[in-house]
């Protein structure tokens, strides 16, 4: 069994590796299987997550697996053969799940936000405020990039000026959510970041920072007002997805709520009109880590001679 570093992933994978995997997997995810994330918490605070996928197309089987102490993660994906059942690698996840997530979020925007959107507003100024801005880039020519956050805005629009070419400023978060043609929140906030009335029309809201039920991003204004409402994979989101297990009776229809891979594979019959907020809830499944860890482990075969 081989082991594969964070520096090691960082090394292999580029950001449209990372996009072209995510629009892969989500095109063929009817063909896998999906587990539900599994937590495990202990009476001192330390907490124990799990969640993992089969993708008998890619010949593989894995999960992440993962500790929260004190609001600090630390990931490592197990990978195996489905043809054999052997263990394949160990990777460590932190760089991976920055990839995935922002990858998983492009495909999302690709899919669903409008062609012509020139502006990009994020709230959050952490790790995956910094993957997510690139990746966007990926598949929308925006304009200008707007930043808002707590701290380190300024830096971080600066940052983005600097090294991918786009305009950036630091702006309040009212003004992130009322200019925005697409809208990413990136942050740990436990309650909405903004009143959903500022959301203009046309705009795609890529809710991607609470994974746990009992925190939020969006009020029930922004989801009210959402035209078209987008999980990964509505099992796992129906428990865990706090922008939408929080909101009053009648807000939106979990009927009505479609996945990812609907948009992916053409498969919907949801067909956008410019005026249409379109939200997409992320929380983080399983089919993205095993399908990026993938990639993964077959570029180590290759560059390694495994």
């Amino acid at each position: 069994m081989k082991f594969l570093t964070n520096q090691q992933i960082s090394e292999l994978l580029t950001t449209e590796d990372a996009i072209a995997s995510m629009r892969e997997a989500f095109a063929h995810a009817a063909e896998g299987a999906h587990q539900g994330r599994v937590r495990t918490s202990a009476s001192n605070g330390v907490m124990l997550s799990m969640m993992g996928a089969v993708i008998p197309a890619a010949g593989i089987a894995g999960a992440k697996v993962y500790t929260t102490i004190k609001g600090q993660f630390k990931f490592v994906i197990q990978l195996f053969s489905t043809e054999t059942g052997a263990p394949l690698c160990t990777i460590e996840g932190d760089t991976m799940t920055g990839l995935r997530t922002a990858a998983a979020t492009a495909v999302a925007c690709d899919a669903l936000a409008r062609p012509d959107a020139q502006v990009l507003a994020v709230i959050g100024t952490g790790v995956q405020a910094r993957s997510h801005i690139p990746a966007l880039l990926q598949v929308r020519p925006f304009k200008e990039v707007l930043i808002a956050g707590q701290s380190g805005q300024q830096a971080l629009a600066e940052e983005v000026t600097r090294t991918l070419g786009v305009p950036a400023r630091a702006v309040g978060i009212d003004e992130a959510a009322a200019q925005a043609d697409v809208l990413v929140t990136v942050t740990r906030a436990a309650t909405p970041l903004f009143d959903g009335q500022l959301l203009r029309p046309g705009t795609f809201v890529a809710a991607v920072g609470a994974s746990k039920a009992n925190v939020r991003e969006l009020d029930d204004v922004a989801i009210g007002r959402a035209a078209a409402l987008f999980v990964e994979w509505k099992p796992q989101a129906q428990q865990e997805a706090g922008d939408l297990v929080q909101c009053a009776p009648g807000v939106f229809d979990w009927a009505e709520v479609m996945e990812l891979a609907q948009a992916v594979d053409g498969s919907m019959a949801y067909q956008r009109k410019p005026e249409d907020i379109v939200i997409y809830k992320a929380i983080g499944i399983g089919l993205e880590d095993v399908a990026l860890a993938g990639l993964a482990y077959r570029k180590a075969c290759a560059r390694y001679g495994w």
